[in-house]
């Protein structure tokens, strides 16, 4: 399990502003499943999924510094956090 989690994390994108020398650039989603059988009563397994999730930081543009490429992509990342935050409001209120 460590071996594949770190392999993920090799593929991870960061990069140094002012406010980070290792700031996230990517977002990372880690699925474990895990299936217990019952070898006796097959109608007794249990099937679960477990989702680690580490999204890259929201950080405001004037305090990085980033210019160019950096600047469009952390306005990107703070799109999609804001997205998945719309995502989240709207799953906990249908929820209600």
């Amino acid at each position: 399990l460590g071996q594949l989690i770190e392999e993920g994390m090799s593929h991870r994108v960061t990069a140094a502003t002012k406010m980070n020398d290792a700031s996230s650039r990517s977002h990372c989603i880690f699925t474990i499943k895990l299936h217990q059988k019952d070898t006796a009563d097959s109608s007794q397994n249990t099937i679960c999924k477990l989702n680690l999730v580490d999204l890259a930081g929201s950080e405001r543009a004037r305090d990085t510094g980033a210019e160019g490429a950096l600047l469009k992509e952390g306005a990107n990342i703070n799109k999609s956090l804001s997205a998945l935050g719309n995502v989240i409001n709207s799953l906990s209120s249908m929820a209600d």
